[in-house]
């Protein structure tokens, strides 16, 4: 008889039955009945097979990036070295720093742009219109531009100063102005194979047992949510990679780690396009003001994701969250400048519930002033992830089982694989399938140390 190592099932686990009497070489489709199987054991997994299952002809699958709600919203670059300030009516060679890979194709000529100083401790403003097309020059690109209006004493404006567009400005009678095409951005994933066996000796099936008479059946339901939970595993914690023939699939939390530069401290998230956001923080720094500001910018509109997101989080996270105290995160929310009891719940800037899910969880939704996220527990973040509480848009993130030609690579079951001259039997659960990760600024990952 194999071994196994997952932990003890439920006779009644829906959908985990195997008739031994099924005929040899079978295939069964099961992806929708192992998804249901213990859905509080893999609840990403669940979720993706319910609400987010787009299949894929291709073990490399191709999707599209559309940021154009980000660069119409943030439509700003940057000055590259510092420059002089001309006067009203005077026009200046203006450098773009371009080095981090940001384009500013978008630029044209009669575009308006406001600019700030600081003079005299005391914040100003110039107002300039790009008079030529941008040239580019690899780390910088350049134009030139006519100062509208002018900043009384200032003589020259710092490195990096922030330009942010302010509509164009045409004279009368003109002709149609310059165009520019933003493109839409082109991201890659893969399918991985996941296979799990249930193999037992025909004299074993033929024994009948204590507390569970028929061992093969039961022995299944194990074998149904190890292979669950293994997909789960890598749907979480998988980074994209081909080696030697096998293919790996990205996993949502494992992306954020791998592309992310972690913010510490009490430092703010800021925005870049592509870039996953990763928070690592004490339970001691991380007050609610400080994850309000890290949701102001996730939960921006403008970052193309929706105001409600799936949040997957540890058990000791699921606590934090939930705890009231002088040294507790809940208790930091509490209103500033009042008299409140330290234990008057009411006085919460969040509102917190808890209800059942569709798909057999527990959930507990918190709704902020940017918007709210439903927590669920992850039994798979520990060890390392047992501070992670994992914010996922759905809407940016699809589970790609292979499908074409008539076949379908979903969760399925293949009997009787043992060879001819085994006196045993032999199942094999396949699935092949992978995690579609787009728009990563709409994701938010959080490791909580110390929890």
């Amino acid at each position: 008889m194999a071994t196994y190592n997952s932990g003890i099932v439920n006779v009644g686990d829906p959908g985990a039955v195997i008739d031994s009497t099924i005929p040899s070489r079978r295939l069964f489709n099961f992806s929708d009945r192992v998804a249901e199987l213990a859905p509080d054991e893999s609840p990403f997994f669940v979720y993706l097979s319910k609400v987010a299952k787009v299949p894929t002809d291709d073990p490399q699958f191709r999707f599209l990036e559309d940021r154009t709600k980000v660069s119409m919203t943030d439509r700003s670059f940057l000055l590259a070295g510092a420059h002089s300030i001309p006067a009203a009516g005077s026009s200046l060679t203006y450098s773009v720093d371009t080095s981090d890979g940001a384009s500013v194709d978008w630029l044209v000529k009669g575009m308006v742009f406001a600019v700030g100083y600081t003079e005299n401790d005391s914040p100003e403003t110039i107002i300039v219109r790009i008079e030529s097309a941008v040239t580019d020059g690899g780390s910088t690109s350049s134009f030139t531009g006519r100062t509208i209006s002018a900043v009384d004493g200032a003589e020259t404006g710092a490195d990096n100063a922030k330009c942010t567009v302010i509509g164009t400005s045409y004279s009368e009678g003109s002709g149609a102005p310059d165009v520019f095409s933003q493109e839409l951005d082109n991201d890659y994933g893969y399918t991985q194979i996941f296979k799990t066996a249930c193999e037992m000796s025909n004299t074993a099936r033929a024994t009948r047992y204590r507390g569970y008479a028929d061992e093969w059946q039961r022995i299944w339901n194990l074998k149904l949510r190890e292979h669950k939970i293994d997909i789960e595993r890598a749907m979480l914690f998988g980074q994209r990679a081909s080696q030697s023939g096998i293919q790996y699939s990205e996993g949502i939390s494992g992306h954020i780690i791998k592309n992310g530069t972690a913010v510490v401290n009490d430092a703010a998230l800021s925005y870049s396009s592509g870039a996953p956001y990763f928070r690592s923080a004490a339970t001691s720094e991380l007050t609610y003001d400080r994850l309000l500001s890290d949701f102001e910018v996730v939960y921006d509109p403008a970052r193309g994701g929706g105001q409600q997101k799936l949040a997957l989080a540890s058990l000791p996270v699921i606590t934090f969250f939930n705890k009231l105290g002088a040294d507790f995160f809940v208790n930091r929310s509490y209103m500033s400048g009042t008299s409140t009891a330290v234990n008057d719940v009411s006085a919460l800037r969040y509102n917190m519930s808890e209800k059942e899910g569709s798909f057999g969880h527990k959930i507990m939704m918190v709704d902020t002033i940017h918007g709210s996220m439903a927590l669920v527990k992850e039994p798979l973040f520990r060890g390392f992830a047992s501070g992670f509480l994992q914010l996922v848009d759905l809407d940016h993130v699809s589970y790609r089982p292979l499908v074409g030609n008539g076949v379908n690579r979903d969760t399925h079951i293949i009997t009787n694989v043992q060879s001819s001259d085994e006196d045993l039997r032999k199942d094999m659960i396949l699935t092949e399938a992978g995690l579609e990760v787009s728009l990563p600024e709409t994701h938010y990952l959080l490791n909580l140390e110390g929890v």
